[in-house]
């Protein structure tokens, strides 16, 4: 807002303010065009505004002549009051153009449609709930957080009390940032955190809001990114990447450091409305706010009618209660006025004036305290002719008994009885505007009303200036630029009444009428109003497209990581389903288990996304839809394989069997293509799978679009680095990663494939050799899962740190990584390699009993419950078993184990522990002087790892080669064998830099130095 005294020019709700002399503001409404010349003019205060500019900005695409602008002048010099002759504001500059010359400054007080608020008279019987509201006040400015419930009964004046608290504490020395949010019955089971993204887009919308933003971008990019039009693309692309993998926890987190940070640099006054229609991820985020220990100038004031959250199912009962309980928050629970407070407030009305006697006894029987029915009794009492304000004093036109016998006896009652006073369009446009909501606009309703939209601006406009039933709240502005005015109720229980005052049929009809006009002007864009398009479609009786908007308000929901919601959302859609015609029910039951199935994934519930799965099979396979059928197979690969490799790989070959009977030749390509990796990811492939998967990935490169083409690679990169392909899978993985990332709108399965990638790149650059690169990709990932609260990946992640650490020998550093994660480690597959890296690390210290425990252990958890990825962590599990028992030099058992590590690594590509295996049964030949049987192990090495980029292998195939080649006297293949070792152990050294720890235990470690010493 920009300040030019007396005026404020309102950019938000595209008004003018103006502040008389008693201190109250007065609303000054511009048409569109003149309002933008105003700004013009205003944005470049003391300089010259051609007239050329002036057109260019106010009417770029339409050709006007310069006629038209004088007269928008003219408009504009008549709302300031200003004389051409003898400017305050704008000067004209003849033949040049236009100045405004009245000094500007930014404005940074409350949003006008926060300052619009009519004034209910004045606050009587409220000093005590103020004064406590202050007293939180002053903890807040010392620093301690404040959490505060206002509660009460419907009209007893929760709002009017936060209206002049709110009011007090923009009039403090200090500058104080506040904002509102609205709850909105029917939003709260559909959009998360509603409330709190109103109120932050205040923040940012007003002077000063640079720096919210910019806070936002630093502190919560989770919650940046729900304001698309405040992110550049270049931000966008950023995000993309930083955001994968995001949970509810980041959100959380997030927003909590970025409100502190926020009241930082000034308090910060959070106000939340009705909260009994509060969304669970709101009332989350207020237990997270109040249990922040860190000081911080915040205070968070919910209001919220006690007996509507007073159900056991209610959201917010529970935290509230423990909040109480753990003295983190405060209540305040508004009771009735008493009749000296009504008399008090009646006094105020005439200036202290006497009022007739009996009367505020009369007024607080039949009102019973209630402030909004006090002010209905008052109004109704005077417009029926009972009373009168003459002379600035109340007058009694009739005896108080009769009085007594008129007035309605309930407030429900009472304000029926105002709404007949309005006239038939006036009562049948708020009927309208009862069915969007508490808050309706002109845009929206004038078509329901049957009427045009200026005239049904200037009803309600009228309504506002001498009722207390509608206020002017600002204007909102819709996606095709258009701006409208916004009004709302005095209070929820009106529009209550005028909703319920109409016929069942009549709503449905007037919902119906809202929503497809809702969804006219935000064609294209409807995910922003899809809770709003849902409930009107809903209570008109349109399951189509109920189901539709449902569907696209849990889509809204998983983007804010809010899956237990939009799992809610997607199974009440499911209900609907059911009463669509047959043909339109089975397309919209696909999409709707398809979204479920996404859900328990997100949320980790295998058995509900295996039965989501499963049903959906069924339900394809009844229509004889393979595609789909075949879809929901793959998708089911993933929880199936966290239950057990066997269903996975059933799962896995049904999908292959049904694949053969889809019509497209591409997407039986496509679909050959998932179930082979599927198959390699649970090590059930081999040569013939392999070379498939390529011809399949081959033909999807050349017929398919570049994004699916990305999808797949990212899944055959896997297939690759597990062929010893480490080089070309780490190209494939970031290529095709890269491209995904591109997308404006990140698709629901990149997450998926974010893990698969970010598990892949670490580790095709281990095998490579590439240390310090590998190291430094586990450290960013462990970075953000931290960030994202994603415990889990994070301690894959240094478990991957550690297995690097293994392989450089540094056996200290393995069991220190293990043990400082040890409390973390629990997904299945997570704990198993734990042991064996703990295993492997202690054996080669020395500590074999508690290193045959590990290993033992972990062989143990496979046999009990075999999973996806055991046949890839077996082989570094029989490596470990090699070393621990020629380390206890037990040949025998280090033979068997080693004939055991060779088969199981020959039944893979992978051609690195194919090497290590060949190798480590050469050493055990060694160790029992059979020279024969090490030499065929070790050329069958060598053999192996030729023409392969295996660097972990190959330094110690040719090692021990040179070392056989050395006994047989065959000095130059031993030389040979020793320059190779040689150079490829400093190739790993020289990945990590010179300074790092790493490097020097590696190369100083006992087969590492005999290798270089030899040479």
């Amino acid at each position: 807002m920009k300040e030019f005294p007396p005026f404020r020019l309102d950019t938000v709700n595209q008004c003018l303010w103006r502040r008389k002399d008693n201190g109250e503001e007065e609303r000054i409404l511009l048409r569109p065009k003149p309002f933008a010349v105003l700004r013009c003019l205003v944005d470049h205060a003391g300089r010259l505004v051609t007239q050329n500019e002036l057109l260019d900005a106010v009417w770029s695409d339409t050709h006007v002549q310069p006629d038209v602008l004088k007269r928008h002048v003219l408009e504009v010099r008549n709302a300031l009051g200003d004389d051409p002759r003898q400017p305050v504001f704008i000067e004209t500059l003849p033949r040049r153009g236009y100045q405004f010359v009245a000094h500007v400054r930014e404005d940074a007080s409350l949003e006008a449609s926060e300052l619009a608020r009519p004034e209910q008279g004045k606050l009587v019987g409220r000093q005590r709930a103020l004064g406590e509201l202050r007293g939180y006040f002053r903890r807040v400015l010392a620093g301690q957080r404040q959490v505060i419930f206002v509660t009460g009964e419907p009209g007893i004046g929760k709002t009017a009390l936060a209206d002049e608290f709110q009011r007090q504490t923009g009039a403090e020395a200090v500058v104080v940032r506040s904002a509102r949010g609205q709850c909105v019955e029917g939003y709260g089971d559909k959009e998360a955190y509603y409330p709190m993204l109103e109120a932050i887009g205040k923040l940012c919308r007003r002077p000063g809001g640079d720096s919210v933003v910019r806070i936002l971008a630093s502190h919560a990019p989770t919650w940046l990114v729900q304001f698309p039009a405040l992110v550049t693309r270049e931000q966008r692309e950023t995000l993309h990447r930083e955001l994968l993998g995001a949970t509810r926890e980041r959100m959380l987190r997030e927003i909590a450091e970025a409100l502190e940070t926020i009241a930082a640099a000034s308090p910060l006054v959070l106000i939340l409305e009705d909260l009994q229609w509060v969304d669970p991820s709101t009332v989350d985020l207020i237990s997270a706010a109040a249990r922040g220990r860190a000081p911080a100038k915040l205070m968070l004031l919910g209001t919220y009618r006690p007996m509507e959250v007073s159900i056991s199912e209610h959201p917010l009962k529970q935290v509230k209660l423990d909040l109480l309980v753990h003295h983190l928050c405060h209540e305040i629970a508004l009771q009735p006025l008493g009749e000296s407070d009504i008399a008090e407030f009646m006094g105020a009305e005439t200036q202290g004036a006497h009022l007739p006697p009996g009367l505020a006894r009369l007024v607080h029987r039949h009102t019973e305290g209630n402030p909004l029915f006090m002010v209905a009794a008052l109004e109704h009492m005077t417009q029926r002719g009972f009373l009168a304000r003459e002379n600035e004093r109340w007058q009694l036109n009739v005896p108080l008994e009769e009085i007594d016998l008129e007035v309605p006896e309930n407030l429900r009652a009472m304000i029926e009885a105002q709404i007949e006073n309005l006239s038939r369009e006036e009562q049948r446009a708020l009927e309208v505007a009862s069915v969007s909501g508490v808050s309706f606009t002109g845009n929206i309703n004038a078509t329901a009303a049957s009427g045009n939209e200026e005239q049904f601006e200037d009803l309600c406009e009228n309504l506002s200036r001498r009722q207390h039933l509608v206020r002017w709240v600002g204007s909102r502005q819709f996606p095709d630029g258009t701006v409208s005015q916004r009004y709302e109720f005095a209070h929820a229980l009106y529009r209550e009444v005028f909703y319920r005052r109409q016929a069942p049929g009549r709503r449905a009809k007037l919902h119906l009428s809202i929503g497809l006009r809702l969804e006219e002007i935000y064609a294209g864009n409807e995910s922003a109003v899809a809770a709003e398009l849902a409930d009107h479609f809903e209570h008109a009786s349109d399951w189509p497209r109920t189901v539709k908007y449902l569907r696209l308000a849990a889509d809204l929901a998983r983007r804010r990581y809010a899956h237990g919601e939009a799992l809610a959302i997607l199974q009440r859609a499911a209900g609907f389903v059911r009463r669509l015609p047959e043909p339109e029910a089975v397309t919209c039951e696909i999409e709707v288990l398809e979204q479920l199935g996404i859900s328990y994934i997100a949320l980790i519930d295998i058995r509900g996304a295996l039965e989501t799965y499963q049903a959906l099979v069924a339900l394809a396979a009844r229509n004889g839809l393979i595609d789909v059928q075949v879809r929901a197979l793959l998708e089911m690969v993933l929880p199936a394989a966290w239950t057990s490799t066997e269903l996975s790989l059933e799962t896995s070959e049904r999908a292959l069997e049904l694949s053969a009977r889809q019509d497209d030749p591409l997407m039986r390509t496509r679909t050959r293509a998932r179930c082979l990796q599927s198959r390699a990811m649970a090590g059930a492939w081999g040569r013939e799978d392999a070379e498939s998967a390529r011809k399949a990935m081959a033909e999807i490169e050349r017929r398919c679009d570049r994004f699916t083409i990305a999808k797949h690679r990212v899944v055959f990169a896997f297939l690759q680095s597990y062929s010893s392909q480490y080089r070309e899978a780490h190209r494939s993985g970031t290529d095709g990663f890269s491209v995904l990332l591109e997308q404006d709108d990140v698709n629901p399965y990149l997450g998926m494939l974010c893990q698969i990638h970010n598990y892949l790149v670490p580790r095709n650059l281990m095998f490579l050799g590439e240390w310090g690169q590998a190291l430094k990709e586990v450290q960013a990932t462990s970075g953000l899962c931290q960030k994202n609260g994603n415990h889990a990946r994070g301690q894959t992640a240094r478990m991957t740190r550690a297995w690097v650490h293994l392989h450089a020998m540094d056996y200290r550093g393995v069991v220190a990584i293990c043990e400082a994660i040890f409390a973390s480690v629990r997904i299945p597959q997570a704990v198993r390699l734990w042991h064996i890296l703990t295993g492997t690390a202690k054996a080669a210290l020395g500590d074999h009993d508690s290193a045959l425990d590990h290993l033992m252990n972990a062989r143990a958890q496979m046999d009990r419950q075999p999973l996806m990825d055991d046949w890839d962590q077996i082989m570094p599990l029989q490596a470990g078993l090699v070393e621990l028992w020629l380390a206890k030099g037990d040949l025998l058992r280090a033979h068997d184990e080693a004939a055991r590590f060779l088969e199981v690594a020959l039944a893979t590509e992978e051609r690195t522990y194919q090497g290590l295996a060949c190798e480590a049964n050469a050493r055990v030949a060694l160790a029992g002087t059979d020279w024969t049987r090490a030499q065929e192990y070790i050329e069958k090495g060598l053999s192996t790892v030729e023409g392969y980029e295996v660097p972990l292998a190959s330094w110690r195939v040719h090692g021990t080669a040179a070392a056989l080649y050395e006994r047989a006297n065959k000095d130059d293949s031993a030389e040979k064998h020793r320059e190779i070792s040689r150079a490829t152990i400093m190739e790993l050294a020289n990945s990590l830099a010179p300074e790092d720890p790493l490097r020097t235990t590696f190369l100083a470690s006992g087969p590492v130095r005999r290798a270089l010493d030899r040479a």
